[in-house]
């Protein structure tokens, strides 16, 4: 018997915030190592390759970079303007990094689409398949006092 081999999967990735107009983070691929069968393995995967990425950012990583005007009209309409270098040096934490995505999306934080049709449930299962959509959808809290 064969035992099936995991390819990596590609996949479309955006995070839009309810009341903005741009998104978050713009849509880019995202390689997935292996095909998850559960949204909770589907995030799983997202935090860690986000953790990683993180944890290997340095301060050193640019030398010499310049904003151009369109870098920061850009960067101003997602709230946050920056040269895109890590200046802590603290590490992530992957365990607190699960941990907290999933508390967020019991809490109702955010919620995930893929391909237009929300994923309600924690353990849902997925049939994700190449170049699928994914949005990740952050939600505004409202500010202010009740009483």
């Amino acid at each position: 018997m064969e035992i099936e081999k995991e390819v990596p999967v590609n996949i479309y990735v955006l995070v839009k915030q309810i009341g903005k107009r741009k998104p978050i983070i713009g849509e880019h691929v995202l390689q997935l190592q292996a095909r998850p069968e559960t949204l909770q393995q589907f995030i799983q995967q997202v935090v860690k390759i986000n953790v990683e990425q993180y944890n290997n950012r340095t301060v050193d990583e640019l030398l010499l970079h310049a904003l151009t005007e369109q870098d920061i009209k850009e960067q101003s309409e997602t709230g946050k303007v920056g040269f895109g270098v890590r200046y802590n040096p603290n590490q992530q934490d992957l365990a607190k990094a699960l941990e907290n995505a999933e508390l967020s999306f019991r809490d109702g934080l955010y919620k995930v689409f893929i391909n237009e049709t929300e994923v309600e449930s924690w353990d849902a299962q997925l049939a994700l398949q190449e170049n699928d959509r994914v949005l990740f959808l952050k939600l505004t809290m409202l500010a202010g006092r009740m009483w």
